[in-house]
């Protein structure tokens, strides 16, 4: 089995209770890895590096360009050594390989836009109706960040947080999802070997109340950004007021997909059943409730249960497998408790609902592609987020009706609308509660566009053309063109 510990100040580092905990490989059900089980001392060890690395190692005295070099360096390192990352992250989480490859194969991309952006930031001058007197705004860096990342994506999700966080010059802890550690610390081996100095990326990893709670509530912590559960984000952010420390939270969601009767039913089925089945439901923006006009519902549906029951399962290893296990045995059994309850509360399971054991996989944890209908509002298959492969359709007869279906959520990270009807496209996306809209395609994603919800999916936003500066701190510099004449 292999063992990770925590990696501080550009060095390995055993946790200070010795204990770990184990990674099982949701595929098979073994345990395969074990990681560092970190407490508030090592949490402090990790801080108080990032601090010294902020304020009195080179990093400290790197002008932006300096930086945006390192970076390029890092995205060189990982253009030619991605493939080294594949494996630690399936046999934590279960994400299919090919959906790992195409992540790890662009991870470089996140990292060269950021130096770019590094390299552009200036001050802005600034608007005043002082005579005689100019003034501008400055950026600088908030100093130690700390990212706390989710199971489902960890180093995707990371290079969000990283790279603009490293661009705009502070140093950064990490604290990974203890259910899905390797990638992570894998990477911070790489960025070390790749010139980041010592202190610059610290990873410490453990549970949140342990580990990520004493990181949050340092003292030397300046800025908070986590991606995970709405209840884990409402913790995070009770934990950084009492400092307090400016938090980005992007958090779960129950997103709408409303389709229409105009709507080409091929593309719309393809991108309904990737938005649920692909990912197994595991993304925070998984379209997991449908609402489909009526006079197409049953010819939607029957083509999108075809579509279901056709997907290949199995190993996630596996390049033609199309979906694979749920990444950890808490989460399948959140799922298949979730299902059971749809079905006691009246819902009717159209297609899956059912544990899965394919081939070479005899203790994984899967679950097949499940459809539900019959589905109230009230239900809490339409009103809680799953994270699952489960998709509960509803119908709608008018415009406003669907919006009121869309809207009756606690959650608005994202929504589609599937309609070849512009007009109606641009009524429906400007009445929608949702920090994303997508119009006839879905989950694309971009450095230029941000991610980030409204409700309970969170505040604040990722990426996007300020993601830079959401990791900069501003300062008004005025310059006076001529002695000044106070009336004293």
């Amino acid at each position: 089995m292999k063992q990770y510990l925590h990696f501080v100040d550009g060095k390995w580092l055993a946790p200070n209770t010795g204990s770990f905990i184990k990674s099982i490989n949701p595929a098979n059900g073994v345990a395969w890895a074990e990681f560092a089980r970190g407490n508030e001392i090592d949490a402090n060890l990790a801080v108080l590096s990032a601090d010294r690395a902020f304020r009195n190692s080179p990093w400290s005295a790197c002008s932006a360009n300096d930086r945006a070099e390192i970076l390029d360096q890092l995205a060189d390192c990982l253009e030619s050594r991605w493939e080294e990352l594949v494996e630690s992250e399936i046999q934590d989480n279960g994400k299919r390989i090919v959906e790992v490859r195409a992540q790890f194969s662009a991870l470089h991309t996140w990292y060269r836009h950021f130096s770019k952006e590094a390299r552009n930031l200036q001050p802005e001058a600034q608007v005043n109706s002082i005579p005689g007197v100019n003034s501008e705004t400055h950026y600088f860096p908030f100093g130690v960040v700390v990212a706390i990342t989710p199971w489902n994506s960890p180093l995707m999700i990371l290079a969000w947080k990283l790279a603009p966080a490293l661009a705009a010059g502070n140093t950064v802890v990490v604290k990974p999802s203890e259910l899905a550690s390797a990638s992570t610390l894998e990477f911070a081996k790489i960025a070390h070997e790749a010139g980041l100095p010592n202190g610059v990326l610290n990873v410490v990893t453990g549970y949140g109340s342990e580990a990520g709670e004493a990181l949050v509530r340092h003292p030397l912590t300046r800025k908070v950004t986590f991606t995970g559960s709405d209840i884990g984000g409402c913790k995070v952010a009770e934990a950084a007021a009492s400092s307090p420390v400016p938090v980005n939270l992007e958090l779960g969601g129950k997103s709408p997909q409303i389709v229409f009767e105009d709507a080409d039913l091929e593309s719309t089925v393809n991108g309904i059943a990737s938005g649920i089945f692909l990912s197994n439901g595991q993304t925070c923006v998984a379209g997991s409730r449908l609402i489909v006009q009526k006079t197409i519902k049953n010819k939607l549906v029957e083509k999108i249960i075809r579509c279901a029951e056709s997907l290949k399962i199995g190993h996630p290893m596996n390049p033609d497998t199309q979906i694979g296990p749920l990444a950890n045995e808490s989460q399948y059994q959140k799922v298949m408790k979730m299902i059971q309850r749809a079905k006691n509360e009246g819902a009717v399971c159209l297609t899956g609902g059912h544990a899965l054991v394919p081939d070479k996989c005899p203790n994984g944890y899967f679950i097949a592609p499940t459809i539900f209908d019959q589905i109230s509002t009230d239900m809490q298959l339409w009103q809680e987020e799953v994270f699952g492969p489960v998709l509960a359709v509803i119908e709608f007869g008018s415009e406003d009706e669907a919006v009121a279906l869309a809207n009756n959520s606690k959650y608005g990270l994202a929504a589609g609308i599937w309609t070849t009807n512009e007009t109606r496209a641009s009524r429906m996306a400007a009445k929608i509660d949702t920090g994303t809209v997508y119009v006839n395609h879905y989950r694309s994603v971009a450095p230029g566009a941000h991610v980030g919800g409204v409700k309970r999916s969170g505040y604040g936003r990722e990426l996007g053309a300020d993601a830079i500066k959401d990791f900069l701190q501003t300062r008004s510099i005025w310059i006076g063109k001529k002695p000044m004449n106070h009336p004293f």
